[in-house]
């Protein structure tokens, strides 16, 4: 039996990608549900792993392609020790496994708009990019102090954007786009964790910041994809890729089968 494949009416449709490390496979889930029913995304801005995979898709990589890279042993070669100097690891840009994830230099060259947002330690501001070198401001975006060396650039000292704005609807407000809000945390006030884990303490103090951070973009949004069970996935860990990403696939299903 064949399905007909319906196309979805999305007349201008624009996601912002929230961060999340590795519960970014829910990002990818959504991704691969928008290529198979044809649902064409115009835009893209992106936070922290957000970012990479808005770049990566922009630049024509799907969202499976994508999925296996992630779950691949080159990722984890990519990461580096650091030996505790200004991080604890270092993303090796130079690794061929980055440049298949994103393939296009320049932000400015990828065929449709991409914005990454990263932060600015020494001016203390916040910037949303959408032109300079792809790879570069990715990491920039992805840069979560104190995991991650903070990344200089262009006399900037930039690191992970999430921790001021991890939905970053912004760049897409007043440009008459649908603008759709995917979020990687749960709306939970409480975070528990069991047993003892040394990322504790960090996890504790970000998640505080990154939920007040999320007020305005929820506001101003035109619509919202999240999971009360995306918080059932850890963010420092690659062994649940898979799953996370087919509970992406399963909200999008839910959500926009709302919306037909």
């Amino acid at each position: 039996m064949i399905t007909q494949v319906k196309r979805i009416p999305t007349n201008n449709l624009a996601l912002a990608l929230s961060g999340g490390a590795a519960r970014g496979a829910f990002h990818l889930g959504i991704l691969d549900f928008c290529e198979e029913y044809k649902i064409e995304i115009k835009a893209y801005s992106g936070s922290s792993i957000g970012a990479i995979i808005s770049a990566s898709h922009a630049s024509g990589i799907s969202a499976k392609e994508q999925l296996k890279i992630f779950s691949s042993k080159d990722v984890r070669q990519a990461l580096k020790f650091n030996y505790f100097r200004n991080g604890l690891l270092k993303i090796d840009s130079s690794n061929k496994i980055i440049k298949e994830l994103l393939p296009i230099e320049k932000l400015e060259d990828i065929p449709k708009p991409i914005w990454v947002n990263a932060y600015d330690l020494k001016k203390k501001e916040l910037h949303y990019f959408n032109s300079g070198d792809t790879v570069t401001l990715c990491l920039a975006s992805s840069a979560l102090v104190p995991l991650f060396k903070p990344i200089a650039y262009e006399g900037m000292n930039l690191i992970d954007g999430g921790l001021f704005d991890n939905i970053p609807i912004r760049p897409l407000l007043d440009k008459n786009y649908d603008i759709y809000a995917i979020d990687l945390f749960a709306k939970d006030n409480e975070i528990k964790t069991k047993n003892f884990n040394p990322l504790r303490n960090i996890k504790k103090s970000l998640f505080k910041q990154l939920h007040e951070n999320h007020k305005h973009s929820l506001e101003n949004t035109n619509y919202y994809l999240g999971s009360k069970h995306i918080r059932n996935f850890s963010l420092f860990t690659f062994k649940e890729l898979e799953q996370c990403f087919n509970l992406g696939i399963k909200e999008a299903q839910n959500h926009f089968l709302d919306i037909l």
